[in-house]
């Protein structure tokens, strides 16, 4: 293939002369965001994608994206560039980027980071305070209740109100509008050719970039791949792929099978006696330094697991954790409860938080629609029988309450069925999987690539949610893989490795 060349690699500088046409879609130069410990951001280029909010109506809303050029680092900069898609739906892209940038493995092409619509940082940012307090609420409440149902849906409709007061129409915020959002921000930057990075659910729109817009793509990543088959029930099979490797791994580890023997069924037994009688602390709350009361039952021990999947270093501290709780140590209590207060810091308008109104349209558009909540209990209940049913007749984690969100309160129309179908491409993709992942599996890398002719998939061992950041392994292999992507990637590293040592406070 011939090296792609880009018409214009330069981003336009605004000036006192520049006139802006009124034209969509366009790009407008403007100051990257200003905020405190995002210093990479300073470095970066910064602009607005200006889109229409729903392509479907000929004198609609306009809409502007943040956009965020880093330039290569090395002085050998190739001429096709890298667009990095964040997860959630919903999560900050511009923030996120710098698990990448720090890494350090991308050094020789620009990277491209657009905040998707709806999102902080774009315009409009469909935030909503209700959700985010109701995030606050749920650490004093039992995760699965009838009271914790009610406030998580009066906060849904608050949501709701309040997007639908500002103007904001949920039905354009979904993937099918993002993606095209993106193959405008190709056009009007005059890039021919680029590569696409992409983590969680951003792997679920760049297949819907490869399926409906596939030019211009050079190569694809996928790290933690959701697939487009991906339905909401998947979560609890999700949940299972990772803490079965998590709790197989303790195993195999000859210190720790020795401090934490039968790991898998002292979580199980925790899971059941918490949910019977909840553990209530009260902790010096990480994000302001106030004591706040948080209860630990067998749904939010289930809730911090999967989020430990973030961090390696986190991951290898579960097993000590989980026989603390058992014990009753102060330390691992108050370990659980903090990380779980600091997930949900105080809302102020204006500071990074989930885009809620891209959550919600993505969700109950494209995800909701192709599963019932019987569906959703059944998965529950086979992926973990041993658990109480009135945990695993509900979403996992996050995904609490969800079908009554889409059902009762948000009502989006559903996506067409073709979407929920794999997507079938030549482009060459590179799909990635951690063994600790408790939100994707490779289960769901291997139905992403079903239909991808040029498809090589890795599973990365000990390695949780968004694996290169973590993985020097992983890292060499999309270097390999982007020199050259039509050719089979150097993967020799991926047979070496072990999972990280697990960690004790003893």
């Amino acid at each position: 293939m011939l090296a792609a060349v880009v018409v214009s690699p330069r981003m336009p500088r605004a000036t006192a002369s520049t006139v802006v046409p009124a034209a969509v879609p366009r790009f407008e130069p403007a100051p990257c965001v200003h905020l405190t410990g995002v210093e990479w951001l300073a470095h970066a280029r910064c602009g607005y994608l200006v889109v229409p909010e729903d392509r479907s109506k000929a004198n609609g809303h306009a809409i502007r994206l943040m956009v965020a050029l880093h330039r290569a680092q090395s002085p050998e900069r190739r001429p096709d560039p890298i667009l990095y898609l964040e997860g959630g739906p919903g999560d900050i892209a511009p923030l996120e980027i710098n698990a990448i940038i720090t890494a350090n493995f991308i050094r020789d092409r620009d990277i491209w980071v657009v905040s998707q619509r709806g999102t902080w940082s774009s315009k409009p940012a469909l935030i909503c305070a209700a959700t985010n307090n109701f995030a606050r609420e749920l650490l004093g409440l039992r995760f699965y209740s009838e009271q914790t149902e009610r406030a998580h849906l009066a906060a849904t409709e608050t949501c709701r109100r309040e997007l639908t007061a500002a103007g904001a129409d949920l039905g354009p915020y979904n993937s099918s509008e993002s993606a095209a959002d993106l193959a405008d921000l190709r056009k009007v930057l005059r890039i021919s050719e680029w590569n696409v990075y992409a983590n969680s659910y951003g792997t679920y729109l760049a297949q819907t970039l490869m399926r409906d817009h596939p030019e211009g793509i050079r190569s694809v990543v996928l790290d933690s791949v959701l697939p487009t088959t991906y339905t909401i029930p998947a979560n609890w099979w999700n949940a299972r792929y990772g803490f079965k490797n998590i709790f197989n791994a303790c195993a195999a580890e000859a210190a720790c099978n020795a401090a934490h023997p039968h790991l898998e069924e002292t979580f199980t037994r925790l899971v059941n006696k918490l949910d019977a009688t909840p553990l209530t602390t009260t902790i010096a709350d990480p994000n302001t330094g106030k004591n706040i009361k948080v209860v630990l039952d067998g749904s939010a021990l289930i809730d911090w697991l999967r989020n430990q999947t973030y961090s390696v270093p986190t991951l290898q501290a579960v097993p000590d954790r989980i026989t603390g709780l058992a014990d009753g140590r102060g330390d691992a209590i108050e370990a659980v409860a903090k990380d779980r207060a600091a997930r949900a810091p105080p809302y102020s308008p204006g500071a990074p938080a989930l885009g809620d109104g891209l959550a919600f349209g993505v969700t109950c558009r494209e995800d909701y629609p192709f599963a019932t909540p019987q569906d959703l209990a059944v998965a529950g209940r086979k992926a973990f029988p041993d658990y109480p049913a009135s945990i695993t007749r509900e979403g996992v984690g996050g995904w609490a309450y969800v079908n009554e969100d889409c059902r009762d309160v948000l009502k989006v129309p559903a996506a067409p069925k073709s979407m929920h179908a794999p997507v079938a491409s030549s482009i060459p993709t590179l799909l990635i999987s951690g063994t600790f992942d408790t939100l994707t599996s490779l289960a769901g890398a291997k139905a992403a690539a079903s239909r991808l002719s040029r498809a090589t998939i890795i599973s990365i061992p000990g390695v949780g949610h968004t694996v290169s950041p973590w993985s020097r392994c992983a890292q060499a292999v999309i270097v390999s893989f982007y020199t050259a992507p039509r050719r089979a990637p150097d993967t020799s590293c991926v047979g070496t490795l072990k999972p990280p040592t697990f960690t004790s406070s003893r």
